[in-house]
């Protein structure tokens, strides 16, 4: 894809998110947005002395303070700068910071397409990117989905960097954007996780001891990101108990929901949200690499990559089931590799 053709397509897609930008809170998943509001709200009114940069719902009528410690809180911490700056919380200030993010990861998706996939092959991706509903709509929701996919696509194009023998500092990179995004969500250990694997891989494959060290590395900085941010996470009012229970809620599936009837209703959200053509290209895709390795055939660094992003984009819908099953959205991570 040439740099004319991919400005055009950020020019597309930017005008695509702004239709109905300014409009009340009233769109599939508009909750989040709202939600998001009123955590950033919450730490404008009252100071972060008191809020401890924790979410809160701040009900204005009795000052009584409600606490949501799920997940990181760094998408409220954001807004809540972004509204101090545009001296607004309006609807339309909310989705531009969301929409701010989503063409930062289209940037880095087009620059992936202009290098693995010159002329037409990468324009069509980055047409589709550009038009399939999980981007064009729910690239401005306001919510973690949105604000962490540029931080995971940047840190897993850091590790490959790295991965494919350039500087250490390249890992580096990898890891320190890797800590960044776990202020937004737990999402992005996910991609620590299918990082330290591929490392764990190209060490047994005989790549050598800075694979096995790099792995290592990884885990160990997934495993320290998580504990940290969970211990603040569970010093709040709520303790462990609201952590616990929403992680617990999230894992499994209740006992009338089959996983035959959960694997149809992802599949349904995938076709839905990023369209059939690419629900194809992406089973037959699969399919191929399957293939390949049965022949003993050594995967390209390009199909390696794209791998990847497969891998990470499924491992939150797999081991959250019950959390995907409820939010369609979280296929937004598999938007890189469709």
């Amino acid at each position: 894809m040439s740099l004319r053709n991919a400005l055009l397509l950020l020019a597309l897609l930017g005008a695509l998110l702004a239709l109905n930008v300014a409009d009340d809170w009233q769109y599939l998943h508009d909750d989040n947005g709202r939600r998001f509001a009123s955590y950033a709200r919450s730490h404008l009114t009252l100071g972060l002395q008191q809020t401890r940069g924790w979410d809160f719902f701040y009900d204005q009528r009795n000052a009584a303070l409600h606490y949501y410690g799920h997940h990181p809180p760094g998408p409220g911490l954001l807004l809540a700068g972004w509204f101090w700056i545009w001296k607004s919380d309006s609807p339309l200030a909310a989705r531009s910071l969301a929409i701010f993010f989503h063409l930062l990861s289209a940037s880095l998706v087009f620059r992936l397409l202009h290098q693995y996939y010159p002329g037409r092959p990468g324009l069509t991706a980055g047409v589709a990117f550009v038009l399939v509903p999980m981007s064009s709509f729910f690239g401005k929701m306001v919510g973690y989905e949105p604000f962490l996919l540029p931080f995971l696509l940047a840190c897993v194009m850091s590790y490959w960097h790295w991965a494919e023998g350039k500087s250490p500092w390249w890992l580096a990179l990898s890891l320190l954007l890797a800590i960044t995004g776990v202020c937004i969500d737990w999402i992005i250990l996910f991609a620590l996780l299918a990082m330290g694997g591929d490392a764990v891989r190209r060490f047994w494959r005989g790549g050598g001891r800075r694979y096995g060290i790099g792995s290592s590395v990884i885990f160990a900085t997934g495993l320290a990101a998580f504990v940290v941010m969970g211990t603040w996470l569970m010093s709040g009012p709520n303790g462990s108990q609201g952590l616990i229970s929403a992680a617990t809620f999230r894992l499994q599936l209740p006992d009338e929901y089959s996983w035959w009837k959960w694997a149809k209703q992802e599949v349904e959200y995938y076709r839905r949200y990023l369209t059939e053509p690419l629900l194809v290209a992406s089973l037959a895709t699969a399919g191929r690499a399957v293939w390949e390795r049965s022949k003993h055939q050594d995967w390209s660094p390009r199909l390696r990559l794209l791998l990847l992003f497969g891998v990470i984009g499924l491992l939150p819908v797999i081991i959250f089931p019950n959390g995907a099953r409820y939010h369609a959205y979280w296929q937004f991570y598999c938007l890189p590799y469709a």
